[in-house]
């Protein structure tokens, strides 16, 4: 049996390292379905017990108490894990060494461990060497001068670490790396996951997987009420019970080897360890741990269920890396020393990536449009000051942060729309128009209301609908005639994700003086002026008597929806993230769209050029202070080694922020509506 085989024994039919050397492992490739199936024949030799293969766990009792110290009381640990292994040698490093040794350019490990001794397996290709001397199973390979990290794809940053692609395995203590080859990306969605270093806490194929994310360290601090005046860093561990939950799931990493440590904690790999968010406090407590910087943190995880997580690696969602933990706890503690929020965990997952070959794929993607997004992502997310709410804390949990003297602009701002604006400014057939910050409110997330126009249509005590008048869609509605021998297709719009029930899917609507004062179709609310509705029936028989043109018209498919209860359309006004359209400008804003067409990929460039024209046109006279011109800044104190002058900017980039926002609407059309997402 060759060592392809031997890997393929490991990695493939699932046997543990101990149990594939005790037996004969010959791997037979079914033909018709072109998988391993793992055959085992039990051999006579007798196994020889060695360190490196012991992967039994040992279970441990579900608590424990540490021991009383002098001037405290006793107080229970108890164990998160009734299956806790007890800390052994890292067979993983093994496994390393055997995917190493399949390279080409991998000198055999048997010339350079002369008194090495032969594991018991039948292999007539090469013998399998276990050096007794090498501890960590690795030590020969990186001592090896002649392995070459391009031909290899294995990265050594020094005797100890190491890192490789380990296909589609997944398993408790893997890692995660966020894909980048996937046609749609987290780029407009969960950007959290772009880039993503996640390590897997727990696996079950059958139920459940459970992971971390490793890089995404935040500025927020958590009270401890064990021990007073310390404070514990948060880092973003993802998306399920996170950092803004009422209930966060708290996960404390460590590396700590003392028994009390270990037999409160789970073992994830050699040398890294996860416990509760009690046991850690209480670690520090009892003198076990130093203090908060012996534990990272994590609010949040990430979840799948059963067979997801395969299917995301299937359409290349995610790539699996097997490394060690050296490498791992070297990136948590880099991380940990003032590394700024807005980083974004890059470099972590561009080391990864490296590592395990894929150095220039990484390369390929630095500084994408997804990259940018992230960055987003991190400084709405993990920064302390929150500046659209005037610097207060999202989550009081987490810890206050006082008013910054920069935002006194943005407050003023706030109050000046309070008092111009109430709820009677927001009927059915005004129009709004979306935000024009530089900082768009729809950046990370509904970014089709980006430089929207949206037109009430109905409002009353529990809910406000509205229908968002500029993203013209690939399909039309035919009014041609034949009699006529004329031919017109009016472009169907894309209004909202709901639909209003007991109504046609389409909307018709027109702002025309002519067909207004011929009764054509009714006013929305009591206006005498302005966008009026009618049926399909009504329109076609105008057009068709030529009272009416095609291009009076537009075709609305769909609505958005506003509760009244919490951050209800009214509040949005107030807060800027709309303004109402002034009644003097509702022509001249509807004319402008109705030179939109049908979107196809040749036109969509022309057609967002018409919705920031219309946009543009429907801006209001008035202006307040959050507004900014584009050479006025906020001077918001967000970090050494930044501009603080200038946050129009993405982090540690070129990319005015403003512009990211325009170029996430045009990926938000190319991908929903021309549902070709790599157009953008």
């Amino acid at each position: 049996m060759n060592l392809s085989t031997f890997r393929l024994c490991l990695l493939v039919s699932g046997l543990d390292v101990a149990q594939a050397f005790s037996t004969n492992v010959r791997v037979v490739v079914n033909p018709a379905t072109h998988q391993h199936q793992a055959c085992k024949r039990v051999t006579n030799q007798p196994r020889r017990q060695h360190n490196l293969l012991s992967t039994t766990p040992s279970s441990t009792q579900s608590s424990h108490r540490l021991a009383k110290t002098e001037n405290d009381d006793e107080e229970e640990i108890t164990n998160p894990d009734d299956d806790n292994d007890e800390e052994g040698e890292d067979w993983r490093a093994f496994r390393a060494k055997l995917v190493m040794s399949e390279s080409p350019s991998s000198s055999s490990p048997s010339s350079s461990s002369p008194q090495s001794t032969t594991v018991g397996v039948d292999n007539s290709d090469n013998n399998i060497i276990v050096d007794d001397s090498d501890l960590d199973g690795i030590g020969s390979f990186f001592s090896d001068d002649s392995l070459s990290t391009t031909e290899s794809g294995f990265t050594p940053l020094d005797p100890s670490q190491w890192a490789y692609d380990s296909g589609k395995v997944i398993e408790t203590g893997a890692v995660i790396l966020g894909g980048v080859e996937q046609d749609f990306g987290f780029g407009l969605r969960q950007q959290y996951f772009h880039k993503a270093v996640i390590l897997v806490l727990d696996h079950d194929a059958n139920t459940f997987t459970k992971g971390i994310i490793l890089n995404r360290p935040s500025d927020r601090m958590m009270d401890d009420d064990v021990n007073a005046d310390l404070k514990w860093r948060v880092w973003y561990g993802g998306d399920v019970q996170g950092l803004d939950s009422l209930l966060p799931d708290i996960v404390c990493l460590h590396s700590l080897r003392g028994k009390e440590a270990r037999e409160c904690s789970v073992t994830v790999m050699k040398d890294i360890q996860w416990t509760s968010f009690e046991n850690a406090k209480k670690l520090v407590k009892k003198g076990f741990a130093s203090g908060p910087e012996d534990f990272w943190l994590f609010a949040g995880y990430a979840g799948w269920g059963p067979s997801q997580l395969s299917g995301e690696l299937d359409r290349k969602s995610w790539y699996m890396c097997a490394t060690d933990s050296r490498t791992l706890l070297k990136e948590l503690a880099r991380q940990s020393k003032g590394i700024d929020p807005r980083d974004a965990g890059l470099p972590t997952w561009e080391l990864l990536m490296s590592m395990i070959g894929r150095g220039d794929t990484a390369d390929e993607c630095s500084g994408s449009f997804d990259d940018l997004m992230l960055k987003e992502w991190s400084q709405e997310n993990l920064v302390k000051f929150d500046y659209r709410e005037a610097g207060l804390a999202k989550n009081p949990s987490f810890g206050g942060v006082d008013i910054s003297a920069g935002t006194i602009d943005k407050v003023m701002g706030a109050a000046a729309r309070a008092s111009l604006s109430s709820d009677d400014d927001i009927k059915a057939g005004s129009i709004l128009r979306g935000s024009a910050a530089d900082r768009s409110p729809f950046l990370l997330q509904k970014q089709e209301l980006h430089h929207s126009l949206v037109l009430v249509v109905l409002e009353d005590e529990k809910v406000t609908l509205g229908c968002m008048l500029n993203h013209p869609a690939t399909k039309g509605y035919d009014v041609s005639d034949s009699n006529k021998g004329t031919s017109s297709i009016i472009p169907v719009r894309y209004g909202g994700d709901y639909a209003i029930k007991g109504q046609s899917p389409l909307m018709w609507i027109h702002c025309n003086q002519q067909l207004r004062d011929s009764g054509l179709g009714e006013s929305f609310g009591d206006q005498s002026k302005g966008i009026y509705k009618c049926s399909q029936e009504e329109a076609t028989e105008a057009i068709s008597y030529n009272i009416a043109k095609p291009e009076d018209f537009l075709i609305m498919s769909g609505v958005c929806v506003w509760p009244k209860i919490g951050n209800n359309l009214a509040n949005e006004v107030k807060r800027g993230v709309f303004e109402v359209v002034e009644q003097s400008k509702v022509d001249e804003v509807f004319q402008t769209l109705q030179k939109q067409e049908m979107l196809t990929k040749e036109n969509l460039a022309e057609n967002l050029a018409v919705t920031n024209e219309a946009w543009q046109k429907a801006a209001s006279s008035k202006s307040f202070p959050d507004e900014k011109g584009p050479d006025e800044t906020l001077t918001l104190g967000i970090g050494e080694g930044f501009d603080e002058d200038d946050d129009t900017v993405v982090f540690n980039s070129d990319k005015k922020v403003s512009q990211l926002a325009n170029d996430a609407l045009k990926k938000w059309v190319a991908t929903f509506l021309l549902g070709s997402p790599t157009l953008a």
